[in-house]
């Protein structure tokens, strides 16, 4: 649920119903201190009357800011009252050169989201000073624009799109100021006309179209009326499976398929003669289930939805493992990591059983991990993550490999694709010195590749080059630039990689101001890529460094699980790890040393302030979770427990507690400083985590050092933010960290 903060311009209300049936006071001449921190220490007492106890298995545990996760007028004013005493502490440190320096530097543009419809290619596209991305299509040599969604509202977003098989049409979801609540809409890509056809509650929807372009599956929230709608939670939980037939009204699209209860992210993949129809669901990010059904031989006849002639069969239900399923030449492949924690590709027929003892391997697991794969041309082509950058590889449907495709870096692939019908592939990559660019490649090339001569021998795999067709442009000098990796050892031994930027000319004298980026978690892998606001640190002569923290999916499904549930330890540790490397290789010193990241990330940034706050100078933290015993009580956070656990469990709420950021600030500790944001339309992390820790630190801090808190208004999680409030937000966070960490202007 995400509860919304009322706006308040002033105190008064506050102030009025704290006043309200008594005698007024006669006014004195006494002097009161009205400065924004006599405010802040006013109100966090009055939240803190709404201080709980109870016994937790056992435990006694105290919320002593339980108020602040109310919808109340207090908390409103608490936010506005706190937002405004930071907006004022950090405009006395407010740069013109600064805020001009990242203004360039965000209007770097961006690509990404490559799809191929047929002879078109689909991506998004930012340039310059465009607030949001925007959807092109290339079709020969040439791009156009196809739909702008700041034409749409001043904070309208586009979430997702998919495009046709033969790229006819686009499905595409829009919503406004970062809440990321959908409502699907069709383009005709070729008159550039958007169809009548409109679909609410499409949040995070899931899209698969029929090969002849008459309609899609794709993923909706119950509506009004119908079973398993909730009123209060309409788009937290149990999305379901529906088919729409273009120009037929939504209302009248049937459900095909409902998830069982612990299930939550269903999707359909229809394979390349849209006869079969596989359904994967998954149950956190370690497990999925995989089912397909067969909608009937005769194209004239066929069904939308499993029934008693067309029933849903299992492939892989209730086990522990990671499995995706699709159709191509009449078997269902199989991306899994069941038996391969860097996943394999394995194949079954759809004649007989299709259980795992039925598979049979198509690409084995390999040192690296398979992060993606698309099924193009007849070709199987697969995204690896070796040594934390891509890679990626080509192989036939039997298994033969076919060579690779050249990067031209060590980089990161963050979208790829491919269909049957079509003889391009597509992607778009980057670097953390090389822009985003979108490439192509024609699969139609002479056979780069194994194939078998008529006495079985196969031909060596040769490599191909992937042709560059659009770019952004870059003003950025990145020759006295460098990105080097070098590993640190974790509290047990593990080694952790850790990747720098930082000027050519870096002087190892310990004084060197560095900020320090992490997230490990959900199976998510940081990847080298190009981050527009890193660059401004590093030529303020900043080192600027990542972890690859356990948690994370580097390195497969073992590097994850080493990272969650009671595991979750690891990922601190790693963190900490990176921090002590910072100062003990001669980079930096505690005093100049700063931690940044959002929303598992911000639980690591937590963690962190309240494990080590004598490592390091200033924490930056957004949208992060702190109360990790009541996180699941605000949807959609159910869907996390199967990464973290759940304080009801008595087992779990033992890990959980002994990291919970919230219920480890104690009182008398100097804490570095710290600056907490949030968003009012995050409809993801509850904003009730960010003002119960930043209350908490406040009061408990011995150090003269500030703890900021900052309520983003007509913003969520992060999608769909303007390029505009980005710039807003990091000039506001590097002003603060410039200051903490005494560098001087730029």
């Amino acid at each position: 649920m995400t509860q919304r903060v009322p706006r308040l311009a002033t105190l008064c209300c506050l102030l009025l119903a704290a006043g309200c049936g008594r005698t007024p006071r006669v006014h004195d001449t006494t002097a009161v201190d009205d400065s924004p921190e006599a405010r802040m220490h006013e109100l966090n007492a009055r939240a803190r009357r709404g201080a709980v106890t109870e016994t937790l298995h056992g435990q006694r545990v105290e919320d002593p800011y339980r108020s602040l996760e109310e919808d109340s007028p207090a908390t409103a004013a608490w936010v506005e009252a706190q937002t405004l005493r930071t907006e004022q502490a950090l405009a006395a440190y407010d740069d013109p050169a600064r805020d001009a320096r990242i203004d360039a530097l965000l209007s770097i543009g961006s690509i990404d989201g490559a799809q191929v419809g047929g002879a078109r290619v689909f991506y998004r596209k930012r340039e310059g000073d465009a607030e949001q991305p925007m959807l092109f299509v290339r079709e020969g040599d040439a791009s156009r624009m196809l739909l702008d969604p700041s034409q749409l509202g001043e904070h309208a977003a586009m979430d997702w799109y998919f495009a046709s098989p033969g790229g006819r049409y686009v499905a595409y979801g829009v919503s406004e100021a970062g809440s990321e609540r959908s409502v699907l809409h069709l383009l005709d890509v070729d008159s550039g006309e958007t169809l009548g056809d409109s679909i609410e509650r499409t949040k995070w929807s899931q899209i698969s179209w029929l090969h002849d372009e008459a309609g899609f599956y794709y993923t909706r929230y119950p509506a009004p009326g119908e079973a398993g709608y909730d009123a209060e939670h309409p788009d937290a939980y149990f999305p379901r499976v529906y088919f729409h037939l273009i120009g037929r009204p939504s209302a009248d699209d049937p459900m095909v398929f409902e998830a069982e209860e612990g299930a939550h992210f269903p999707g359909a993949s229809v394979g390349e003669d849209d006869r079969y129809v596989v359904l994967t669901t998954f149950r956190g990010w370690s497990a999925s289930d995989v089912r397909v059904f067969d909608r009937g031989e005769d194209p004239s006849t066929r069904v939308a939805a499993p029934d008693d002639d067309h029933p849903l069969r299992d492939v892989i239900v209730g086990e522990e493992h990671v499995t995706v399923g699709r159709v191509a030449d009449g078997e269902l492949l199989l991306y899994t990591n069941k038996d391969a924690p860097r996943y394999r590709i394995a194949k079954v027929g759809l004649g007989g059983a299709l259980g795992p003892d039925a598979w049979t391997e198509v690409v084995p697991q390999s040192e690296g991990k398979i992060d993606g794969w698309e099924l193009s041309h007849g070709e199987l082509l697969l995204t690896l993550i070796d040594d934390v950058h891509s890679r990626i590889v080509r192989y036939d449907l039997l298994g033969h490999a076919l060579g690779e495709i050249i990067l031209p870096a060590l980089g990161s692939v963050s979208s790829a694709s491919g269909t049957a019908d079509s003889d391009i592939f597509a992607f778009s990559f980057s670097s953390p010195l090389t822009p985003p660019s979108l490439y192509l490649v024609d699969l139609t090339t002479p056979a780069p590749g194994a194939s078998n001569d008529s006495q079985g021998a196969t031909t060596p795999p040769t490599n191909a080059a992937a042709v560059l067709v659009d770019q952004v442009e870059s003003d950025v000098d990145t020759s006295a630039f460098v990105v080097e990796t070098v590993h640190v050892t974790s509290e047990d031994g593990t080694e952790i990689p850790l990747r720098l930027i930082h000027r050519r000319d870096l002087q190892r004298d310990g004084d060197n101001p560095a900020l320090l980026y992490g997230y490990g978690g959900f199976d998510v892998s940081l990847l080298p890529e190009f981050t527009r606001s890193a660059l401004y640190w590093v030529e303020r002569g900043g080192v600027y460094a990542v972890g690859n923290l356990r948690g994370g999916g580097e390195f497969g499904e073992d590097w994850h699980r080493a990272g969650d549930l009671e595991n979750k330890h690891h990922v601190f540790e790693d963190f900490e790890a990176a921090i002590r490397f910072l100062s003990t290789s001669g980079i930096s010193r505690p005093e100049r040393i700063a931690i940044t990241g959002g929303s598992n990330g911000g639980l690591l940034m937590g963690a962190m302030i309240t494990r080590v706050p004598e490592s390091f100078r200033a924490a930056a933290s957004y949208v992060g979770l702190y109360d990790m015993l009541r996180y699941d009580r605000f949807p959609p956070a159910q869907l996390w427990i199967p990464e973290y656990g759940t304080a009801a469990d008595a087992a779990q709420f033992l890990y959980l507690y002994a990291y919970s950021p919230y219920h480890h600030i104690v009182q008398g500790v100097a804490y570095p400083a710290v600056l907490i944001e949030t968003a009012e339309n995050d409809s993801r992390v509850f904003w009730g985590h960010s003002t119960k820790f930043a209350a908490r630190l406040e009061e408990a801090t011995s150090s003269t050092r500030p703890i900021y808190f900052y309520m983003e208004r007509a913003q969520g999680h992060g999608a769909g933010t303007r390029r505009s409030d980005l710039v807003r937000r990091y000039a506001r966070m590097y002003g603060f960290l410039e200051h903490e960490l005494g560098m001087t202007s730029p």
